[in-house]
């Protein structure tokens, strides 16, 4: 997927009634519906219409829908959604809180009146189009398949067929070096576009191939082409024109287009095309070059990618042509190249991770100057690494796919591609050699699961995790996993068995003289005891992470987070001087070290001493620069919280609508992921807003749903939403709920 149209590499040829059509009836908002058989220059013509268009397009949106690929299944219209949100600066998060018709209706709103231009190019069905399709006025929409879709009722309908006779001798004609070699010849250059059936590709193909030898003459080409026809007993000039320019390739450049088939992303580098040939990238580039010049690969922005059919005659070669060990070589070659640079770009981009320790490899050449050129890396190249680490284990490679579920573990994170992440960590599960690595990939599973706000499936990869560790003795793999289960447990409500877990995992961190996982417990520790109203135990646990976390040193991510921990813990207290230094503190030391979870949590327990204090507007300042940390984040369970703050803030301004908005996000996200204390707060916002604007009865029904929620968590809230009901007139349904005094 491409946030702009490719522009055309070659002069456009025929087609110009087609096209004339097209732009006389594209009013505002048309789709454009063009099928036809392979290789008859759908995308061609798709291609040449958009760039028509874009000089007057805010957006260019461009995916290949992979409806035919022989390789990959279509792609999911839920994933090229994701990719045209983010193009649009919609953040991960945000995106991953979506369903399919969310994001649908997301991506129409904001195309709104925008001019824009998207191809979706190689349609499977009408199924995976129509989420794609927008109301735009503003917005064209090209579709090419090889199905004849319906779309819209509205719909431009384009069916193509192969080319007219003149039009196959126009693009004979316009390949420079054909001209001459066909003015002797017209009805020779009949003939041959005859026997390949006018089709465009095939026509293309032979174009180059003529290009490539202006010494034979046009009556040669047609004979040498009817020769190739016959042998391979086919009555198929397209696949005789294939054949002949791929006969005619050098024997190196053959071998490259074959062992092209080979890679399992949708393209590739320069580079990566040299590793699987064996050879280096000045001696890739020319045998690319080659095959750009036999019409037989197509180039766009410096990334090479075969057409379809291409593609079924090179794959059915490589078997044919090149013996086992070398295709199992080509392989390996493939995967070293990309095991060695995507540890020097992990590295370059998060060099304080601590799963990049031993991944990298020595002596490194350090091909990345700074963490921009690591990231920079790292986006063109994810979905290819995906793509190989999930096939490396049929080739024999499982290390590789355990490898990159350590090494794109931060990566893929922060960058927010969770299910792709899970996909990653699933396959490194199955396939790990050791329990070690089994123990490690469940436990970067639950991260993802975390992410993606399926605390319980977090909860069981843990202790999946917690089960591998101590069947093997890992003490700080099972004190990592315990901490982990805990803070799963206290999200799903159960802040009981959320302690025990941490006392454990506390105990286990303690002996090992693991500061940093010491920090980490004690923290989830205080926050279980805080939400309990255990006050004082849980600031005094807080403390005691901040006095192990300075052990780690002067700047350190668990002392950003333990000194929000103890502001909090002030906080609830009342003593909001020394909260308020707390929390001013937290936000220094986390800019400090770039560490954005941290800053905003610093910002949002500031934006509430503010209110506390009367200081609405500096409070509603912190929220908002909170939000837009949390969510560019993504980390669902903040980006909750800070809703409900700002909710909160928001009615104290008088701000109601702006308030409910909020209340409102955070609900329907809580409700979803099964986060119930921050539902609970949700209702219990919503329900205040509603009683300041008169509502009571509309209130009484989020207080209710709040209050049974608190206090089957057994948290303190209860109370307090329980006097809002009885003041409220609840008082005999709260004589039957409320416990005694």
């Amino acid at each position: 997927m491409t946030g702009a149209v490719d522009g055309e590499a070659d002069a456009f040829v025929g087609r110009d009634e087609t096209v004339a059509e097209v732009m006389a009836g594209l009013g505002c908002g048309k789709v454009v519906l063009v099928h036809g058989m392979p290789g008859v220059g759908k995308t061609t013509l798709a291609v040449h219409l958009a760039n028509r268009l874009v000089h007057d397009a805010e957006v260019q949106l461009s995916v290949n829908l992979r409806g035919y690929d022989p390789d990959r299944p279509p792609a999911d219209p839920a994933a090229v959604l994701d990719g045209f949100l983010r193009h649009l600066d919609v953040p991960g998060s945000r995106i991953h809180a979506l369903g399919l018709s969310a994001r649908a209706a997301l991506f129409r709103e904001l195309l709104g009146d925008r001019r824009a231009v998207v191809l979706l190019d190689n349609a499977a069905s009408e199924d995976q189009i129509q989420p794609l399709l927008t109301d735009s006025p503003t917005c064209v929409t090209l579709v090419t398949s090889r199905r004849r879709l319906v779309g819209r009722a509205d719909a431009l309908r384009v069916g193509l067929d192969v080319f007219e006779p003149d039009e196959s001798a126009a693009l004979l004609r316009s390949t420079a070096g054909t001209a001459a070699v066909l003015d002797d010849a017209p009805d020779v250059a009949a003939q041959l576009a005859e026997v390949v059936g006018h089709l465009p590709l095939a026509l293309a193909v032979l174009a180059a191939r003529m290009r490539a030898q202006p010494s034979w003459s046009a009556a040669d080409h047609l004979e040498r082409l009817l020769e190739h026809r016959a042998r391979l007993r086919l009555d198929d000039g397209v696949a005789a024109a294939l054949a002949m320019s791929y006969q005619a390739l050098e024997p190196a450049s053959g071998q490259m287009l074959r062992l092209l088939t080979l890679h399992p992303g949708r393209d590739l580098d320069l580079d990566a095309a040299a590793a699987l040939a064996g050879v280096a990238p000045e001696t890739a580039l020319v045998q690319l070059k080659d095959l750009l010049d036999a019409s037989l690969l197509r180039e766009r922005s410096g990334r090479y990618e075969l057409h379809d059919l291409v593609r079924l005659l090179a794959a059915d070669r490589v078997r044919d042509e090149d013996p086992a060990q070398v295709r199992r070589a080509a392989t390996a070659r493939l995967l070293e190249h990309y095991r060695s640079l995507v540890a020097e770009a992990a590295y370059a981009y998060a060099p304080t991770d601590r799963n990049q320790q031993g991944m990298r490899r020595e002596p490194s050449d350090r091909p990345f100057a700074s963490s921009t050129d690591g990231q920079a890396w790292l986006d063109a190249e994810w979905q290819n690494l995906i793509a190989t680490a999930l096939s490396a284990p049929e080739h024999g490679h499982s290390s590789y796919t355990t490898d990159l579920s350590v090494i794109l573990q931060r990566y893929l994170d922060a960058a927010g591609f969770f299910d792709d992440a899970v996909s990653l960590h699933l396959a490194a599960v199955d396939c790990a050699a050791t329990d070690r690595l089994r123990g490690r990939g469940h436990n970067a599973l639950g991260c993802m699961y975390w992410r993606l706000g399926r605390y319980a499936e977090a909860r069981d990869a843990y202790q999946r995790a917690l089960e591998v560790a101590r069947r093997i003795g890992h003490r700080s793999g099972e004190a990592c996993s315990l901490t982990n289960i805990g803070m799963c447990n206290r999200h799903l409500g159960g802040y009981a068995v959320a302690i025990r877990f941490e006392q454990q995992s506390l105990a286990l961190f303690e002996a090992e003289g693991n500061h940093s996982g010491t920090a980490t417990a004690l923290a989830g520790f205080g926050w279980a005891k805080l939400r309990l109203g255990l006050t004082a135990e849980a600031l005094d646990l807080f403390r005691r992470g901040l006095s192990v976390s300075r052990e780690l040193g002067e700047w350190s991510f668990e002392q950003a987070h333990a000194l929000v921990n103890v502001a909090a813990g002030d906080a609830a207290l009342g003593r909001l001087p020394a909260a308020r230094r707390g929390f001013q503190l937290a936000i220094d030391h986390s800019r400090q070290l770039s560490f954005a979870l941290g800053e905003g949590e610093g910002l949002n327990g500031l934006g509430r001493l503010h209110l506390a204090e009367g200081r609405i507007e500096q409070a509603l300042d912190c929220h908002r620069k909170a939000l837009a940390l949390a969510v560019e984040l993504g980390s669902l369970p903040f980006v909750l919280e800070v809703h409900n703050d700002y909710g909160h803030t928001l009615r104290r301004a008088g701000r109601y609508a702006e308030g409910m908005h909020h209340h409102q996000l955070a609900l329907a996200e809580a409700q979803r992921i099964d986060d119930r204390y921050e539902l609970a707060r949700a209702c219990a916002g919503t329900g205040e807003i509603l009683a300041a604007q008169g509502l009571t009865t509309a209130a009484t029904d989020f207080w209710w749903r709040a209050y049974t929620v608190f206090r089957d968590l057994g948290c303190p809230q209860a109370a307090v939403v329980g006097n809002r009901l009885a003041t409220a007139g609840h008082r005999l349904a709260l004589r039957r709920q409320l416990p005694s005094a």
